[in-house]
């Protein structure tokens, strides 16, 4: 929390600090509730409801923008919200955020995430490049959407006659949730047979469905061995995506709120 206008320039306090709704100066708080490491304001819904960190990485210009804007409209207006779920962003900063994604920010957009059978969840979304991800982040996440370039993989790059690259270690470790997810499935379409799940329509307007999410994570699977240059974390489920046509671009956050237990199945 933070003081009133009288205590001049004195640092965020914790709750459990007020004595008698006092603020440890003595005076009446003000009633916005405030980050004590940027001082800025927490929304209410933020603060009141248990908030779960995700962390969207991937390699520069792998889409992780693009799938986030695209999962918002998704949960807004598209099969997702079919489903019974919508998404309400939390904060003129979030709501800010939304509108410049493309500008770099380690700042969360944070959201609810709102069913019809279950109670709001609250997620902060952390979007941050690979090879500059703060431990301390990854730490606390209690899930993790990787997005995959898959013109950057030795076999991909191989069909499409470009240059090899070579594969580069994560500098960091995690024991949560993963949604390994291809990006730009529109460029690789044509590879996938006519009997592929990733050819057929999503289930995306009944929620989460595990038999569907289970065909496509072991198609999507068998490919990135395929292609290599990419390990996958233990706790880990496949997908893939295209922004750019809508396909199936909610999937990892469905799979990860039902891991979450943040929606009924």
């Amino acid at each position: 929390m933070s003081c009133g206008p009288l205590c001049a320039s004195a640092p965020p306090f914790a709750v459990k600090a007020l004595r008698r709704n006092r603020c440890p100066h003595g005076r009446v708080p003000l009633a916005r509730r405030v980050c004590p490491a940027c001082g800025r304001a927490v929304p209410r819904e933020y603060a009141e409801a248990p908030g779960r960190a995700i962390v969207v990485v991937g390699e520069r210009e792998a889409g992780k923008s693009t799938w986030i804007s695209a999962a918002v409209r998704q949960f807004e207006t598209g099969e997702a919200a079919l489903a019974g779920l919508s998404v309400h962003l939390l904060g003129e900063s979030s709501r800010n955020r939304y509108a410049d994604l493309g500008t770099p920010t380690t700042e969360p957009l944070l959201m609810s995430i709102r069913s019809v059978s279950a109670k709001p969840s609250v997620l902060a979304l952390y979007e941050l490049p690979e090879d500059d991800c703060p431990p301390d982040v990854m730490a606390t996440a209690a899930g993790v959407v990787r997005v995959i370039d898959p013109v950057r993989l030795p076999g991909v790059r191989t069909l499409f006659g470009l240059e090899p690259q070579l594969p580069r270690p994560l500098p960091w470790t995690h024991h949560a949730p993963t949604a390994m997810t291809v990006s730009k499935l529109d460029l690789i379409r044509d590879m996938f047979t006519d009997g592929s799940p990733l050819r057929r329509p999503s289930p995306q307007d009944r929620g989460h469905v595990e038999s569907d999410s289970l065909d496509v994570h072991h198609e999507v699977e068998a490919w990135l061995a395929r292609w290599g240059g990419i390990g996958t974390p233990s706790g880990h489920r496949c997908f893939a995506l295209s922004a750019v046509d809508g396909q199936r671009v909610a999937e990892p956050l469905l799979w990860l709120l039902s891991q979450l237990r943040a929606t009924r199945a």
